[in-house]
């Protein structure tokens, strides 16, 4: 069986050439395109969640209430931002930190 994190190593030889793999261009750029899958995916479900709050903003509403459309739009927001830099963050650390990516394999974040 193929070792791929980091915290499975013990020898120091291992350790170092998995350290000059994990900094290399190749592995930079699946790190970028997988937190990119991961962010588009959590992104998108997040608007699955909120969109219902962001519509309430078109609703017109009398002159002293106006300032509700803005408290929603920013509950709205806020709320898409906790949703997908959480998940961003956890699905982060869970396929992609501290590994070795392979093409074949950096479609499983999704």
């Amino acid at each position: 069986m193929k070792r791929h994190a980091v915290d499975d190593i013990e020898h120091e030889l291992e350790r170092a050439i998995f350290n000059s793999l994990y900094g290399s261009f190749r592995q930079r750029f699946l790190r970028f395109f997988g937190v990119s899958l991961i962010a588009g995916k959590h992104g998108l479900r997040g608007l699955l969640y909120v969109w219902p709050l962001a519509l309430l903003i078109f609703i017109d509403l009398p002159g002293y209430w106006a300032w509700l459309k803005l408290v929603l739009l920013l509950l709205a927001t806020a709320a898409w931002f906790r949703f997908v830099f959480g998940s961003v963050r956890d699905d982060y650390k869970r396929f992609i930190q501290n590994r070795i990516l392979e093409w074949d394999k950096i479609y499983r974040v999704l």
